[in-house]
């Protein structure tokens, strides 16, 4: 027995493509009488009486009976159409009811049926009155001769006239098929030799062309002399029977065909015998083996499902108290133990007087159909609630009728309780905001109207007022064959989304103005520092040059003094605008580490010692033996600003007090002075950078900034900055920073002494000693160093600077290419290196000098103007040994310069 191989589950795609494809005229009627669906060929066969929404009733004529198309069972009508169409006046329309409602019906064309039907009608009708049965002709030949006489209907046979005369034997045998004039000519011949009666068959061609199958019976009968002498015969024109039988054979194989090509089982339960007889494929649908006598119900009972039993019992019952087909679902246990689900049709055979005698039925193994819809049925759900949680909207629009659907999301992104319509044009255009509707309108219609896919986004209003950002997306769906269009979309929420891309521009704005603000105060620092760097060299230069004891030679050192305080004073308001702007952006790097106090404050108070014995302001410091978590150079800055400001704004002879506490894991570091004070209102604008709070025309200096870093530098290191005033009576500063428990033996790190030049480096750092004498004597081993400076002051400061060390031998190179070169051929123990030079910057000397073997290791220090901490860092990524600010501190320069040059020795 062959195997049985189960169909493949259907997926829905492909189901929606056969039924769109099938010749077939399909409809789908719901309980109420409408269409709900139609195929294309139903809509080409009825017209747009058959559209969905369309009641069933309209499509036939007034009195036509069609009302059993809607009842409870299968049914079939021959029925007219209301409205012809090209393609059908009268249809044949079967229906089957469905079980989840309403009924599918088949139809075609009966047109040419119904004109055939009354052909025969008429033709037996004719043929009645004649008495020739229809389909006879009379004959006869004399046997000598073989001339004969046709009656008209004969002559019909032969498709010749029935005024021409009867041809000859052979001149009609001509006519035959060949392979039938092969037989039937010498069969004739023979019958001619003996008296008796005679039949054969054979197909004949008249001059129309036609072929027909005649069935000829004819007479031999003899003479006076007993002889044969004349022929009598009937011609019966068999080519419709023999056409009915060759439609029924194939209509019978065609019939088998579909019974195996869809696996379907046929079976008869005998009510008499109470024995059940399967096909073939009912006996592959249950697995078991043939048996001609069939089986008993019982046996097959035991195959179905406990749970369906009840059901097909049920059903059996139904059935004898019905004339109607019924249809059931139940599952079946094969022999092989595998569950099938099998949709079963059976009606009831009845006898003459109408007393049962048989079920008969059909059954179609569903199982993979069943799981397939299971399948479908899953993944619609699970596609609604992807929808659902992605929180998508879905809506379908009916370009014929108007028709719109939504679902509940459609009304929920409108702020709204679902409902199970959807809104009309004037509610939903009532829910965009007004500043949006135009261009809806714009977009949108054109879209309609051209068939072209359509995305916008737009604003609604919520009910409670709430506005939001909707984006919608839709495109045009087209029937290939009846050429309906629809158009399916969905909506979905973007304020989230409109809401971070409007921050993300606002940053990129940020940045931008943020980036070119760092170029411009890069730019501005070095245009700056370039000149500041001529004035205090030169007037350090002065001063050391300046040895005279009389009152003019100090004169003029009090002038070189003031030249150097200004231009010292220009540099700390950079630095502080520097600063300032590096905290505002961000790029100041902060590195956090446990610090000890009473070290960092034991070299912060020298550096306040000229502005104190100017003012005679006593510094007192209370207990400072804490750690905390901080930068360490930023946290000396911090109190550098406020112990200046305490000193500065205080009277002569006042106090300032420097003392630290914990407090519940902090820190509070307090800056105390017995001052001037503050107001209330000079308190509410204290940290404004460059307010200066009334001061302006106050003999101290000050430009307002100090105040502002404090608190962003303190914010920056994790802690807060707070402060107490009262006008006339001094003011406490307490800055509120986190404690660090000191391992044992750990004192804390102390602060970083400032590399010269560098960005720690102030005009207020502690002061280096000159080189005496001795540093300058002759010593053993002579250094040459490398200066590469396109500016010639630059270059003339740092030659005058060390044109009194003999140990030191300055080469200068005036851009990168010849500094490079002179690198190589002087291999000096150091370089020093302006980053912004003529042909190329320091970043591309530092890589040339890298990749050429004499000079791959020779350190280098960056000598800049360009103060902008990510410039810095960037250096000294790239390998500069150090990063020196102009203008230059010589004492530090000097210290710095030996430090590393005692390295190199």
């Amino acid at each position: 027995m062959p195997m049985k191989t189960d169909p493949l589950p259907m997926p829905a795609e492909l189901a929606a493509a056969l039924l769109d494809a099938t010749p077939v005229a399909l409809l789908h009627a719901g309980t109420g009488g409408q269409v709900t669906w139609a195929s294309p060929a139903a809509l080409a066969l009825l017209g747009p009486a058959a559209a969905p929404g369309q009641p069933l009733t309209g499509l036939w004529a007034a009195g036509a009976d069609a009302a059993a198309l809607l009842g409870a069972s299968a049914a079939t009508a021959e029925l007219p159409l209301r409205q012809p169409t090209p393609a059908a006046c009268w249809v044949h329309a079967a229906s089957q009811p469905l079980p989840q409602g309403g009924v599918l019906l088949a139809l075609h064309a009966v047109d040419d049926q119904r004109a055939a039907r009354a052909e025969v009608q008429r033709l037996t009708e004719l043929l009645d009155l004649a008495r020739d049965f229809g389909r006879l002709g009379v004959w006869e030949r004399n046997v000598r001769t073989l001339q004969g006489r046709w009656d008209p209907q004969v002559c019909h046979f032969w498709g010749i006239s029935p005024d021409a005369p009867t041809p000859s034997f052979h001149e009609a045998a001509s006519r035959l098929a060949d392979e039938d004039r092969a037989e039937f000519e010498p069969f004739f011949l023979r019958s001619l030799q003996k008296p008796g009666r005679y039949a054969t068959r054979y197909r004949v061609r008249g001059d129309d062309g036609i072929w027909r199958r005649i069935h000829s019976h004819w007479v031999v009968k003899s003479g006076g002399d007993g002889r044969p002498e004349r022929v009598l015969g009937l011609m019966m024109d068999d080519s419709e029977p023999f056409s009915l039988a060759q439609e029924l054979s194939e209509l019978e194989s065609q019939l088998a065909l579909a019974v195996d090509l869809g696996d379907i089982g046929i079976w008869r339960h005998d009510l008499g015998s109470g024995r059940l007889h399967l096909n073939a494929q009912a006996l592959r649908m249950l697995g078991l083996p043939p048996r001609p006598q069939g089986f008993q119900v019982d046996e097959i009972t035991g195959f179905v499902h406990p749970d369906d039993r009840r059901r097909a019992a049920a059903s059996a019952r139904e059935a004898l108290a019905s004339s109607r087909p019924l249809d059931l679902e139940v599952r079946f246990r094969r022999s092989d133990g595998d569950w099938r689900t099998v949709m079963t049709r059976r009606m009831v055979q009845r006898d003459a007087h109408g007393r049962p005698v048989a079920f008969v039925g059909v059954g179609l193994d569903i199982t993979a159909r069943h799981k397939a819809e299971q399948a479908l049925r899953s993944a619609v759900e699970r596609a609604a609630l992807v929808a659902r949680g992605a929180g998508l909207g879905t809506w379908e629009l009916d370009m014929a009728s108007g028709e719109v659907y939504w679902d509940e999301q459609m009304w929920l992104l409108r702020g709204h309780k679902p409902q199970a319509r959807a809104m009309d044009d004037a509610e939903r255009m009532a829910c965009v905001h007004p500043e949006d509707r135009t261009a809806i309108e714009a977009l949108f219609r054109p879209a309609i109207a051209e068939g072209r896919p359509y995305e916008h986004q737009f604003r609604i209003v919520w009910p409670d007022g709430q506005v939001r950002w909707l984006a919608s997306r839709s495109v045009e769906l087209r029937d290939e064959q009846s050429g309906a269009r629809r158009r399916i979309g969905v909506n979905w929420d973007v304020t989230d989304t409109r809401t971070a891309e409007a921050a993300r521009r606002e940053r990129e704005i940020a940045l931008r103005e943020s980036t070119a603000k760092s170029k411009f105060l890069a730019r501005m620092s070095h245009e700056l520092r370039t000149p500041l760097n001529a004035m205090l060299g030169f007037s350090q230069l002065l001063l050391v040059e300046e040895t005279g004891v009389d009152e003019p030679a100090a004169k003029r050192r009090r002038r070189l003094d003031h030249v150097r305080s200004a231009g010292e004073h220009l540099l700390s308001l950079i630095n502080d605008v520097l600063d300032l702007a590096s905290l505002e952006s961000g790029e100041l790097r902060i590195q956090l580490q446990p610090v000890a106090l009473a070290p960092l404050v034991a070299e912060t108070l020298p550096l306040l010692g000229p502005l104190r014995d100017r003012r005679t302001v006593s510094l007192r410091t209370g207990r400072l033996d804490l750690q905390v978590l901080a930068d360490p150079t930023r946290l000396r800055q911090v109190l550098l600003n406020l112990l200046s400001n305490a000193i500065k704004y205080n009277h002569d002879g006042g106090e300032v007090t420097i003392e630290a506490e914990p407090r519940d894991g902090q820190v509070i570091l307090r800056v105390a002075d017995s001052g001037r004070g503050l107001t209330v209102e000079q308190m509410q604008h204290l940290f404004e950078p460059f307010n200066r709070l009334g001061a302006e025309g106050d003999a101290v200096e000050g430009t307002g900034i100090g105040l502002a870093i404090v608190k962003a530098l303190t914010e920056r290191m994790g802690g807060t900055v707070q402060v107490r005033s009262v006008a006339g009576r001094g003011s406490v500063f307490e800055l509120q920073l986190q404690a660090v428990a000191p391992a044992r033996g750990d004192t804390g790190s102390r602060p970083e002494t400032a590399a010269p030049g560098s960005p720690l480096a102030s005009p207020s750092s502690p002061p280096v000693p000159w080189p005496d004498a001795a540093a300058t004597a002759p010593v053993a081993r002579r250094h040459t160093l490398l200066y590469v400076e396109d500016n010639a002051v630059n270059s003339l400061i740092i030659r005058e600077l060390l044109a009194g060390r003999a140990d030191l031998q300055l080469h200068v190179a005036e851009d990168g290419a010849s500094g490079v070169a002179l690198a190589a051929a002087l291999q000096p123990a150091l370089i020093l290196l302006d980053m912004q030079l003529p042909d190329c910057d320091g970043f591309e000397v530092l890589r040339r000098l890298r990749t050429q073997p004499a000079t791959a290791s020779t350190p280098c220090v960056a000598l800049s103007a360009n103060a902008m901490p990510d410039h810095i860092e960037r250096a000294l990524a790239a390998g500069m040994v150090d990063y020196w600010t102009k203008p230059l501190d010589f004492r530090r320069f000097l210290a710095a310069l030996d430090a590393l040059l005692a390295k190199t020795a």
